[in-house]
């Protein structure tokens, strides 16, 4: 692969400076009302799986990652029961998740509406441990 230009790294570094964590929220399967006190021992936090990252232009996204950063990136999967379409970026041991709206009622398209250039969506952290007592 050819090394980048100078345009191809500035569109990058825009494009990277762009995406900017806008809000912070902790989200589990499982529930744990507001009175019960959590065990500290409880979080036993893993390793990082993904950063999910919402963006206006899906396309373009990946072509950043795959053209002009070299990652390895995988196809457009559509996932209609959450209302996004996804691409995966790898990063060694970690990934990078690509979203972009899929249908009306999508929480991205929401998202994007906030927050026009996209940005950090969430992060998946693993913990086995979570639902164990």
């Amino acid at each position: 692969m050819a090394a980048p230009t100078g345009r191809a790294v500035a569109g990058a570094a825009r494009l990277l400076a762009g995406l900017q964590a806008t809000s912070f929220s902790i989200r589990t399967s499982a529930t744990i009302s507001s009175t019960e006190k959590v065990p500290h021992s409880l979080w036993k936090l893993g390793r990082l799986n993904h950063v999910a990252i919402a963006v206006p232009d899906l396309e373009k996204a990946r072509s950043l990652y795959k053209d002009v950063l070299g990652a390895q990136v995988s196809e457009t999967v559509p996932l209609p029961e959450h209302g996004v379409y996804t691409v995966f970026v790898e990063l060694g041991n970690t990934k990078l998740e690509l979203l972009h709206p899929l249908g009306e009622r999508s929480p991205i398209a929401g998202f994007l509406q906030k927050n026009k250039a996209g940005g950090m969506h969430h992060v998946c952290i693993e913990d086995s441990s979570l639902l164990r007592k």
